[in-house]
């Protein structure tokens, strides 16, 4: 998944697709101790998911970038007020 995807989501999705990813990488490891893998790629692919869905919460949650979903409703507010003035 793209980070500029991942951005476009509001923080709750996010978290959510986080558990999700986290659980994906726990099924992974069990599956290839057990049995090999069909693409074993898929491992470094979700660890990379869970790195860029981290780095985007926390960018959110220290304020070094918006998400794009909450940007837009602040963006909206300010359109109404400047308009009523």
């Amino acid at each position: 998944m793209k980070s500029e995807l991942i951005r476009d989501l509001a923080k709750e999705e996010i978290e959510q697709r986080l558990q999700d990813a986290q659980e994906d990488l726990f099924n992974l490891k069990l599956r290839k101790r057990v049995q090999k893998l069909d693409n074993p790629l898929r491992l470094r692919m979700v660890k990379r998911d869970i790195a860029r869905l981290k780095t985007i919460l926390h960018e959110h949650e220290k304020g070094i970038r918006a998400l794009s979903a909450t940007t837009g409703k602040i963006l909206d507010t300010d359109k109404k007020e400047s308009s009523k003035e």
